[in-house]
């Protein structure tokens, strides 16, 4: 076999996505921790501590391990891998739900992390400075590479002897993408993203609490967190939504009727980003013209979830759309004659 046809097997794949997944949420870690120690303020507390770590470990530790075995099937699905002899386990059909299979585990593994943590921080005096904070929280790599490894060969051997469009199509297509694609990338990110709004409305209410008083947050602190909420929640969740369509897709569980092409990816992330920026611009904008300087603290958080799920669903919609039309865009290019 040559070296331009040769395959991964799921061991390879296995530390690819690990590895791949480890760099962009250390990356994404690295953000939060800037945002929740410096930009919003440097005056931290013990629980702010323990926080930030809840926050990395309930996010990663209990979505990211489903996530990754849909982005390992879509590496199949591309012809990418294969399964080695050493690593069969037997199985016929891929996991069923790998977020149902995965996240019990995750939520026990996410509480006792959590829980050590809550011990060395209230228990026994460890209070970090925020770049050991950061780099701690990297040890979330390991219980969910853990998760992952128990799962992915049987799921890959198991779509392997199933085959392509094999599986049941979806009763209803819309209910699928509500359940398997918006509500848990709304859970996902709101566990990321809410503790930030909290700590960052917190900081810009006490910023004026002298003269608008406690639990008043400035309009102007919402028009730059909701333009980057948007951006990063809507940009995420779309790379994630092509991985799962690609999945489902393969499989047979959904298909795309959408007749155009798929237009260049670097062009939707260019969209995803501008409409983060109209986002920006409206909430600065209009508020001021009509007189509204301030708002109640447990509106701006109300608010701040609103984003976060018109941000997934706007970015579920467009990566079915996307990755719909360039997966049928692939199959028809296999399947037609060659010239």
């Amino acid at each position: 076999m040559s070296n331009a046809n040769k395959k991964l097997s799921v061991s390879q794949l296995f530390w690819e996505q690990v590895a791949l997944n480890f760099v962009v949420v250390a990356l994404l870690i690295a953000c939060g921790a800037l945002l929740t120690f410096k930009v919003m303020g440097e005056e931290y507390s013990q629980w702010t501590v323990v926080g930030f770590f809840a926050t990395v470990f309930f996010a990663f530790i209990v979505f990211l391990p489903a996530a990754t075995l849909y982005a390992a099937r879509a590496e199949f699905a591309k012809g990418k891998v294969e399964v080695r002899e050493e690593e069969k386990t037997g199985a016929l059909a891929p996991i069923a739900n790998p977020l149902l299979k995965t996240a019990p585990l995750g939520v026990a593994l996410a509480a006792v992390c959590t829980a050590i943590v809550y011990a060395l921080v209230y228990g026994g005096g460890w209070m970090p400075s925020p770049l050991v904070t950061t780099v701690a929280s990297l040890v979330f790599v390991v219980p969910y590479a853990f998760t992952v490894w128990l799962n992915i060969f049987r799921d890959i051997e198991g779509l392997a002897a199933q085959g392509a469009f094999r599986a049941k199509a979806v009763a209803s297509k819309t209910r699928h993408i509500w359940l398997t694609y918006i509500i848990p990338n709304v859970m996902f990110q709101a566990i990321i993203n809410l503790p930030l709004g909290y700590r960052g409305f917190s900081h810009a209410s006490a910023a004026i609490a002298d003269r608008a008083g406690p639990g008043v947050v400035p309009v102007a602190a919402l028009a730059p967190d909701f333009a980057i909420t948007f951006m990063f929640v809507c940009s995420f969740t779309f790379l994630a939504v092509m991985a799962h369509t690609a999945s489902d897709m393969f499989e047979g569980e959904m298909t795309y009727s959408g007749k155009a092409r798929g237009i260049n990816g670097f062009l939707f992330f260019m969209l995803i980003l501008l409409m983060g920026a109209a986002l920006g611009i409206l909430v600065a904008l209009i508020p001021p013209a009509t007189g509204v300087a301030t708002v109640s603290f447990g509106f701006a958080m109300v608010l701040k979830f609103l984003v976060v799920f018109v941000s997934v669903y706007a970015a579920a919609r467009l990566g079915v759309g996307w990755m719909g039309k360039k997966f049928n865009d692939a199959v028809a290019h296999k399947a037609a004659p060659a010239q």
